[in-house]
């Protein structure tokens, strides 16, 4: 559904125009002290050193050694501990290339590979090259010994459709009526396997060689029994020209397949109070870089500064599970399990915080003179979009965002829209807050972590964000953040 230019305004008008509630709403909340809460630079030193981990694939060694950073420095912050652990068959690619064969052979770069796609010996599967068609649409007909190409335009993301506002900030900002991350659109690549195909070619056709670059996308798939590459805009092209030549593609993906493969969940527990009565904090740990996934380091910056207040001050017990599985869904559940192992603490939950993609700047593709795409930073704080069905939640985290460096659309999933690691939680029933920032660069693994695209001052301020969030919730009774 296109959007016409006057529908763009009105949407824009309207979530620019939800201010904040009350002067009063920007003052501190009661309880609230700023110089309990970690430093920037602590925090900032966790955050590089995670980074330096390289991608933290589900169970990968980096993975490990994050999860046991949280068990151990919870543990010693005065938590109690506990780990569900899962087993899983893991896939790790190890080389992957592209070469083509022809009148004029070359080897056209890889952007990134298709996860859990499939895997070939160290030479690789061979097939002439056909253009198989652009996604959503494919032809299937005839791909028996061949090497599909196909186009992957980006999909959009309408959030003009998906949202209504309970609050901007800034409030003179306007929330995207639409978004064009760079993720993988095509979600499965088994039916060009079932039609006989012997690898599968995905050109990304609108985004920049850098956007592309390392993207691991799409996650959580089941294994699709045929390997799978990406390419740049330009090599796709090229290589769709080069179609009905008689040019033969010889596609390299070698992986291994590490059977029951361990990862563990790592719940902490700060009591309160009241042990009837509990407040969450949950993230997931597995990621592919430097911002998916840092939000446990925004619990263990919290768990730090709700641990140093008495507990006599501390309303509810504050619970933190940071889960596995959220890049293994086939074989891992993640909140999930989480939430099937607990039933009676979750009956006891009467809040929850989902804390994901911290410190993100944007980074968006722009066209230059000539049809050229440029991957830059904008200067801006990412939109950090935070979804709750819950009027009480939204209006709780509008106000404990005032005066923050945050650039956050507070907003209700009207159709659908996901709250990532919290949906499970919301569907239980428990009042939700899914925080949810999505940069381009979310699923990319390169060997940084992208860390140069995150910024330090905005980590710790959400994270002030998210301890103002908390004392506000425990001044609500149950009954008052379910109404």
């Amino acid at each position: 559904m296109a959007y016409s230019r006057r529908r763009f305004l009105q949407w824009a008008a309207a979530v620019s125009a939800v201010g904040v509630r009350s002067s009063a709403a920007a003052a501190a909340p009661a309880g609230y002290r700023p110089q309990l809460l970690p430093s920037r630079r602590e925090i900032w030193e966790q955050q590089t050193w995670m980074a330096k981990l390289g991608p933290k694939y589900t169970g990968n060694r980096a993975h490990v050694e994050f999860v046991e950073f949280l068990a151990t420095t919870m543990k010693k912050l005065g938590l109690d501990v506990a780990r569900e652990r899962y087993t899983f068959p893991r896939w790790d690619a190890r080389r992957w290339s592209l070469s083509i064969a022809g009148a004029s052979p070359f080897q056209p770069h890889v952007t990134s590979y298709f996860p859990y796609s499939g895997q070939t010996t160290a030479e690789g599967v061979t097939g002439e090259l056909v253009f198989a068609g652009r996604n959503p649409s494919f032809a299937l007909d005839d791909l028996q010994g061949k090497v599909a190409l196909i186009e992957c335009p980006v999909n959009t993301r309408r959030f003009a459709e998906l949202y209504q506002a309970w609050g901007i900030h800034p409030a003179g900002d306007r929330f995207p009526a639409e978004t064009h991350p760079a993720r993988g659109p095509v979600a499965d690549l088994t039916p060009f396997q079932k039609a006989g195909a012997v690898a599968v070619v995905l050109a990304w056709t609108d985004i920049s060689d850098e956007n592309a670059a390392d993207q691991y996308t799409p996650f959580s798939r089941p294994p699709q029994n045929i390997p799978g590459v990406y390419v740049g805009r330009d090599v796709g092209m090229r290589l769709r020209a080069l179609v009905g030549t008689g040019v033969r593609a010889t596609v390299v993906l070698e992986a291994e397949t590490i059977a029951d493969a361990p990862t563990e969940t790592i719940v902490a527990t700060l009591p309160g109070a009241s042990d009837d009565e509990v407040v969450m904090l949950n993230t997931h740990t597995d990621g592919p870089n430097a911002t998916e996934e840092n939000g446990a380091l925004g619990l263990v910056a919290l768990a730090k500064y709700f641990s140093k207040m008495p507990r006599a001050e501390r309303r509810r017990t504050l619970v933190f599970p940071m889960t596995t599985g959220h890049f293994a869904g086939p074989w891992v559940p993640s909140i999930r399990g989480f939430i099937q192992k607990n039933p009676d603490l979750i009956k006891k939950t009467v809040a929850a915080v989902t804390v994901e993609h911290l410190g993100c700047r944007e980074w968006l593709d722009e066209v230059a003179t000539g049809g050229a795409i440029r991957y830059r930073d904008t200067g801006r704080m990412e939109w950090s979009v935070a979804i709750t069905p819950s009027r009480p939640m939204g209006n709780l985290l509008v106000d404990a965002v005032q005066g923050s460096l945050d650039r956050a659309g507070v907003v209700n999933p009207v159709k659908g829209g996901f709250l990532g690691e919290g949906s499970s939680l919301s569907r239980a029933g428990v009042p939700t807050i899914g925080y949810i920032p999505q940069p381009n660069y979310l699923l990319a693994g390169p060997a940084d972590g992208c860390i140069e695209k995150l910024s330090p001052e905005l980590m710790h301020s959400q994270i002030e964000v998210f301890a103002k969030l908390v004392h506000r919730i425990n001044g609500l009774t149950a009954a008052e953040l379910r109404a």
